[in-house]
């Protein structure tokens, strides 16, 4: 990567020289010699990586070091000195330098450190890239919420991000994106500077689940050769997300309701004690408040569900928010596959809004990527929607129903003629011979009528 470095001190010679055995590498350098000089161009200008001299009059590299640290946190500094001492590098190290270097003639020390510092910022640049494209991605604008009933979870969300509750419990059916809102709330709090660690509770027997989110202890069980930390311990500092939390076995559901409470937890087969220090989000698709449904939850874990328990609403019932999330999928996956200016027609918005969507938001998304790989156009219709494999419709109708929509007043008789034989022919996969039958004309007639209708331009098609 090029990078820009400052070079400071106060010798002269030394400063020029490493300043032009920098640059020829290709980076931007500027030199300095003094610390005051340096301090005054860090007003205009931030550095990658810094090379600063431990000895010099009116201000000495520790004291502009200490400064430096308050005003350009992020930048490397490493320290140079001819006559170095261990207390001075500790010094140095405990003030926030990067590297430490004894000067050589021949500046044998500074390729091997000027290459360390590089690769540590290009590790921290593509880091930090991630993490922003991570919070974009889970911004609060990307919560498609125009109905009010998710309108009401969003703000229910923001309060709880606001006021750092260590624990949310989301209760919704398949589908209807408790994962995504776990790390809309994760990225939108103080939790986003940690890790968001998954454990899904329904991909693992319940045996492997207990060592899964709490760690265990070297001999804690059969093949336990070394300790290892659990989901809580990678979490640290930021947010748990347990999914299918009825899937955890009813002890350990107790063993994580006293962890939720004592805010700390022991690991498997161990008696010490860690700190619990992250949000906890726990996710299931079980209503808490049906009879009988409560007995696969502890009773602990339960009372401390309701305290924040978010109902999400599936997405029959969500009707407004139907399209808009559908366009917000065709965008995206139009993005991926080259095509990213992707519209619907009509005949789409009423096909979907009438759909009941057993799969909630997975299967719109499903969906939207399968109608996209059917298309051609720049426009989607609702033949799009079509299944590949099937000849059902999105809606659930029967393979032998044809169902068309148009708007009255837009399309001439002619027109919807056509397309009720577009889809008849559809349905008869093609098949002119079993098309006829269905339409109980000849194939000669129906020959003449697909002529006739390549003459007429089509507003619309059939669903």
């Amino acid at each position: 990567m090029r990078a820009t470095i400052y070079v400071t001190d106060d010798d002269q010679n030394v400063c020029s020289a490493l300043s032009r055995r920098l640059a020829r590498k290709g980076h931007l350098v500027r030199s300095f010699n003094s610390g005051v000089s340096l301090l005054e161009a860090l007003n205009y200008e931030i550095p990658d990586l810094l090379f600063l001299d431990l000895k010099m009059p009116e201000m000495d590299g520790l004291e502009t070091l200490r400064q430096v640290r308050q005003t350009i946190p992020k930048t490397l500094v490493v320290m140079l000195t001819a006559y170095g001492s261990i207390e001075d590098a500790v010094e140095a190290m405990r003030l926030g330098a990067y590297d430490f270097l004894i000067k050589s003639v021949d500046f044998s020390t500074v390729e091997p450190a000027l290459n360390r510092a590089l690769n540590f910022l290009e590790l921290r640049r593509r880091i930090e890239y991630t993490a922003s494209e991570k919070q974009r991605k889970y911004s609060w604008d990307h919560v498609i919420a125009t109905s009010p009933s998710m309108n009401k979870v969003v703000e229910k969300l923001k309060v709880l991000a606001a006021e750092k509750t260590p624990l949310v419990f989301l209760q919704g059916e398949v589908g209807t994106g408790k994962e995504f809102l776990s790390r809309v709330l994760h990225y939108n709090s103080h939790e986003h500077l940690g890790p968001f660690v998954t454990v899904s509770c329904n991909e693992q027997g319940g045996s492997l689940l207990e060592p899964r989110v709490f760690g265990y202890e070297r001999g804690a069980f059969s093949g336990a050769s070394q300790a290892m930390p659990g989901a809580f311990e990678h979490s640290d500092g930021g947010t748990l997300f347990i999914d299918e939390i009825e899937h955890l076995p009813i002890p350990v559901q107790g063993s994580l309701a006293e962890a939720i409470r004592s805010r700390s937890f022991c690991r498997m087969g161990g008696s010490d004690h860690f700190p619990v220090n992250n949000r906890l989000v726990l996710a299931s698709a079980i209503p808490t408040d049906q009879p009988g449904e409560e007995k696969k939850f502890h009773p602990e874990l339960l009372s401390l569900f309701r305290k924040n328990q978010i109902s999400i609403p599936p997405l029959r019932e969500r009707k407004e928010d139907i399209i808009p999330l559908a366009m917000k999928n065709i965008h995206a996956y139009g993005e991926e596959i080259g095509r990213p200016k992707l519209d619907i027609d009509s005949s789409v918005p009423p096909l979907l809004e009438h759909y009941r969507f057993p799969g909630n938001i997975r299967e719109l998304e499903a969906m939207v990527r399968r109608a996209l790989l059917c298309s051609q156009g720049p426009v989607l219709t609702s033949l799009d929607f079509y299944s590949q494999n099937s000849d059902d419709l999105v809606g659930g109708h029967s393979p032998n129903t044809v169902r068309i929509h148009f708007e009255l007043g837009r399309q001439s008789l002619k027109e919807i003629q056509g397309m009720v034989i577009h889809e008849v022919l559809r349905l008869a996969k093609r098949d002119k011979e079993q098309a006829a039958r269905y339409l109980h004309i000849s194939t000669q007639t129906l020959d003449e009528q697909i002529r006739l209708l390549e003459e007429i331009p089509q507003t619309t098609k059939s669903t």
